[in-house]
């Protein structure tokens, strides 16, 4: 299973590497939504699951979902908004979008882990 994470900060990048690592996934990044439609393009859209924060610069989370979206080899790609914005409307705005799921920073791993669970439609990490 390979994991995108998306994310301007490098810190917040390896603390999720980290908490997915026990799911034996291959783990790629990107630093904002143009780096990560670059990462996606590279790989053919090969990805099951993008980890992905709002507030970025060059393209932000949510155009970069938006795009992700618009592109029939990505439409079906899971989307999980990791992001410390909080309001109620960019939540519902996020999930409107195609996001499955809206975490907000800070997170614990174990978070992190059900959420993934409940987005790929799992009963539990046994199942990864």
């Amino acid at each position: 299973m390979k994991v995108l994470s998306v994310d301007d900060s490098k810190t917040i990048r390896q603390t999720v590497k980290n908490m997915v690592e026990v799911l034996g996934v291959e783990f790629l990044e990107a630093e904002n939504g143009s780096e990560a439609l670059n990462v996606l393009n590279s790989c053919d859209g090969q990805v099951d699951l993008i980890l992905l924060d709002w507030e970025m610069p060059v393209m932000n989370g949510f155009e970069f979902l938006q795009e992700a979206k618009k592109d029939e080899r990505y439409r079906s790609i899971p989307v999980i908004m990791l992001t410390s914005v909080s309001q109620k409307e960019k939540v519902i705005d996020a999930i409107r979008a195609g996001a499955k799921q809206y975490l907000t920073k800070p997170f614990s791993g174990e978070d992190l882990l059900t959420k993934i669970v409940q987005t790929l439609g799992m009963d539990s990490l046994e199942e990864l």
